[in-house]
């Protein structure tokens, strides 16, 4: 019997939230076992260890997705977790800092469930996954 993945979901917006957590389970055989508005109530979670899969929007307040993910890593090290970057806008971000800081992927909010089941079958097998939108000029300092 195949495991099904543990999926914890980090966005500040409600609507976001609720439609994702309907796709998971209603589309997919994986878990929510967690879905929080803040990387703060996160890092306070006792699922935080637990998850497979973590899709955090990278823009919040106070505490952002990649700040979040580096103090999960930092607490949680090492963890098997691969973590999925979720956003609205492209190019607000620097490629290179999720890379660095863990993230094993990136998908815009505006596609995320069209590519959502593939972007997490690439980064359970190990790969890495970045939408069809990212390129070479996103690695840029």
């Amino acid at each position: 019997m195949k495991k099904r993945l543990k999926t914890i979901i980090i966005d500040d917006n409600d609507i976001f939230r609720d439609g994702l957590r309907f796709f998971i389970d209603n589309k997919t055989d994986w878990d929510v076992v967690q879905e929080v508005s803040s990387g703060v109530d996160f890092l306070k979670s006792s699922y935080a260890e637990c998850a497979d899969i973590i899709l955090i929007d990278i823009n919040m307040p106070v505490l952002n997705g990649v700040e979040t993910i580096v103090q999960f890593f930092i607490q949680n090290f090492p963890s098997r977790t691969k973590v999925l970057a979720i956003t609205a806008h492209l190019g607000n971000f620097q490629l290179q800092k999720l890379i660095e800081a863990g993230f094993s992927g990136y998908l815009l909010k505006k596609d995320i469930y069209k590519y959502l089941k593939e972007a997490v079958a690439q980064v359970v097998e190990g790969s890495v996954y970045f939408h069809k939108y990212i390129n070479e000029n996103n690695f840029k300092s």
